[in-house]
């Protein structure tokens, strides 16, 4: 049975470079973030970037419509023998039973991975991102309403999956290299890699 690797964390947690990490121990692994899709909208005008765009001026999610395209794509194009790691999806109690009706019907097994950060670490690095990137949407007003948004919505997704026992938690604040050395060991123990 193939298992897929949800990744859950606040902004700026290290979501990406564990993937990043992963994909390179991992060689039956595809990475899935949709967030990478959106963006490539933007680079002319179109009516999907638009209002993509309105709606993270308005600090809401992205439509599930929309991400549950990505997916259903994305699901489809993978060879029979690979696996998910997620990243930007089930951040919302609907995706989450959108995907596990999904694992449900193609014979697929999971397990989350939470990156445990501190919110004060995770403004910290946004804010440092902010100053080195000049990015007008990393201001403290916008960080503290994006982490308001991941507590209200996406904490209770990562509370199912903890209550299922399909949920893996490391600490982030530390080297990455630790971090990764203890999620690998805690991914052989949960016999997925």
């Amino acid at each position: 049975m193939k298992k897929d690797i949800v990744l859950f964390g606040m902004q700026w947690s290290g979501k990406w470079t564990q993937a990043e990490l992963l994909l390179k121990k991992l060689s039956n692994y595809q990475y899935f973030e949709p967030w990478n899709i959106l963006r490539a909208l933007k680079s002319n005008d179109n009516v999907l970037w638009e209002h993509i765009r309105d709606r993270m001026n308005e600090w809401k999610m992205v439509d599930d419509a929309i991400i549950y395209g990505l997916f259903d794509i994305y699901r489809h194009l993978l060879e029979d023998n690979q696996s998910m790691i997620i990243d930007w999806f089930l951040r919302t109690e609907n995706q989450l039973h959108y995907f596990l009706h999904n694992e449900y019907i193609h014979k697929r097994d999971f397990i989350g991975v939470y990156l445990d950060v501190s919110r004060d670490t995770a403004i910290s690095r946004l804010m440092s991102r902010a100053e080195k990137e000049w990015r007008a949407d990393d201001n403290l007003k916008s960080i503290e309403n994006r982490l308001d948004i991941y507590e209200a919505e996406t904490v209770p997704v990562i509370e199912y999956f903890k209550s299922k026992g399909k949920l893996i938690v490391v600490d982030w604040n530390s080297e990455i290299d630790v971090s990764f050395v203890e999620l690998m060991k805690k991914l052989k123990e949960k016999w997925i890699v």
